[in-house]
């Protein structure tokens, strides 16, 4: 199946939403499809590099407008039918109507950013470095990102790491890494070597994945980061270059991360000792 016969397909499938929410066809080209309307826009873009399709929404309707990747998913043109094309459109339904049909402006000043850990906690083994902790001295480096951490724990409801970094923050640390002064790439290293060395699993996974393994094998980047880089992350960090540096199907598997589900809300005790009352009844 070609890729603009999906988007023909989405459209169809969309039509009756984007009737009710105001959606009319943007533009349209052989790689990517896009709606738009008074409450923002949102797009399909394929990307034929990688065989991945992109979902992405903005929340303004302006040429400047950013676009946040709500999911992603592999398109293969070969196995790619009918009934895939129609099974993306229902979730793309159900992410248009739950982002765009009550959305109300945010007031991102209101949302508290994440905090860090003690230092003295975390060098100490008391607590360890987590995701939350890692924002937390990001935005000290980088204030001028604060919005955008904020406005991922706005659309999400809590700080999702990996969605914030591949998206708006591992572009700031490479283009620092790149061409940032020596200050402040000491001052960068300073920062990853701490909360690294003293973290938990998943937050030197983003650092050493999400974060550094964005510069690919790049001698010229390598080099730079060799010079900061503590003896217990860099092993790990150059291993994983390797890897992302080629372009395989582990490397698209990591492009291409499950799509976010919300936690599921715990039950009270009232709600459980009812449903368990329920079932003995029976």
């Amino acid at each position: 199946m070609e890729i603009t016969e999906v988007f023909r397909i989405i459209e169809k499938q969309l039509d009756s939403t984007n009737k009710e929410l105001e959606f009319k066809k943007d533009k349209a080209t052989d790689e990517s499809i896009s709606f738009s309307g008074e409450k923002g826009i949102y797009r399909i873009v394929y990307d034929s590099s990688s065989s991945i399709m992109a979902f992405e929404c903005a929340y303004e309707n302006s040429e400047n407008a950013e676009f946040n990747t709500i999911s992603r998913s592999l398109f293969d043109a070969e196995s790619y039918d009918e009934r895939d094309a129609k099974s993306l459109a229902n979730e793309i339904n159900d992410e248009i109507t739950s982002l765009f049909k009550s959305r109300k402006k945010v007031d991102l000043d209101k949302i508290k950013m994440p905090k860090a850990v003690s230092r003295t906690k975390a060098k100490n083994g008391v607590v360890s470095y987590d995701t939350d902790s890692l924002a937390n001295r990001f935005a000290t480096l980088y204030p001028d990102m604060k919005d955008d951490i904020r406005a991922n724990i706005a659309q999400y409801g809590e700080f999702l790491p990996e969605t914030f970094f591949m998206e708006k923050g591992s572009a700031r640390i490479i283009d620092v890494i790149a061409n940032g002064s020596e200050t402040d790439v000491k001052k960068l290293f300073k920062m990853l070597n701490e909360v690294y060395e003293d973290g938990t699993n998943e937050v030197q996974d983003i650092i050493g994945v999400t974060i550094l393994g964005e510069m690919k094998n790049d001698p010229k980047l390598m080099e730079v980061a060799d010079k900061y880089m503590s003896d217990y992350m860099s092993g790990p960090v150059h291993e994983i270059n390797k890897i992302t540096a080629k372009n395989n199907s582990l490397t698209k598997k990591l492009k291409n991360p499950p799509p976010y589900k919300p936690k599921k809300k715990r039950k009270g005790f009232m709600q459980n000792a009812l449903q368990s009352q329920d079932l003995n009844n029976r």
